[in-house]
């Protein structure tokens, strides 16, 4: 009898701890952008976000210039010390431009294995670890990149795998908005919670941005925060069409993702 409620309690701890136990979730910084949110953070045409998850600090790509990505990173609390990998999505100058303000022995940085030797030769002279990469890799466990990804322009996204689902952070999209979240969505066999970063529809005309717009909500797209390099005109569409699942982001945001 005595075992029997010792044994019922137990299982009632456990259901109460399990209840209330919080979702580990990412939180991610967006230091560098074309806009911003917050009138202390500059903004400047390029790209840079943390990515704070499982207790590990990784930037995805840096930015356009060292001084402005250092002086952001400042402001809004972070130490370049404190961040441990680099992954940068392609070779254009406002997302590598940075790189010598993060640059630190003993880092791992993730470059493409098509970039250029002088952009390979300046991690290996910071005293980072270089790796290259081609095809889809973990980083850490819950992380990784999709591997080149495009044409002529290689370009690689970050794959973040939550409770809620997946979560994609893109530099410009170069290879496709859609095609990398159908990428995405095919290596690791989930749905996609969240997408953040440059679409590079800025080109584009109404009719076209409301096609791929449709697309991304046929592959079930939750939420999406897009930036940088997809243009105002379609940035204003997608705000139209997702509604509440819309998020306005530029350098200074801070996004908790346990609470979007």
């Amino acid at each position: 009898m005595r075992f029997k409620a010792l044994s019922i309690f137990f299982i009632f701890f456990l259901s109460i701890s399990a209840w209330g136990k919080e979702v580990d979730m990412p939180v991610i910084k967006i230091y560098y952008d074309n806009t911003s949110v917050n009138k202390e953070i500059k903004p400047d045409w390029g790209f840079s976000a943390l990515v704070k998850y499982r207790g590990r600090n990784i930037l995805f790509d840096t930015g356009g210039n060292a001084q402005v990505l250092a002086e952001n990173m400042k402001k809004m609390g972070s130490d370049p010390k404190s961040i441990e990998f680099v992954v940068v999505s392609h070779e254009h100058w406002d997302h590598v431009g940075g790189l010598s303000a993060i640059l630190r022995p003993g880092q791992k940085v993730y470059f493409l294995k098509s970039f250029p030797e002088s952009l390979k030769d300046k991690v290996k002279a910071s005293g980072a670890g270089l790796f290259e990469v081609a095809g889809f890799q973990e980083i850490i466990p819950g992380v990784y990149t999709t591997g080149e990804l495009g044409g002529v322009l290689k370009e690689q996204s970050l794959i973040l795998d939550t409770d809620k689902g997946l979560i994609i952070v893109t530099g410009c999209s170069h290879p496709g908005i859609v095609e990398i979240v159908r990428r995405s969505k095919e290596l690791l066999k989930k749905e996609v919670y969240f997408v953040i970063g440059g679409f590079h529809l800025g080109a584009l005309g109404a009719g076209q941005v409301e096609k791929i717009i449709a697309e991304l909500k046929d592959l079930e797209v939750k939420k999406l925060a897009p930036c940088h390099c997809t243009g105002e005109k379609a940035i204003s569409l997608f705000q139209k069409e997702f509604g509440n699942d819309f998020l306005k982001v530029g350098a200074g945001s801070i996004l908790d993702t346990s609470k979007l």
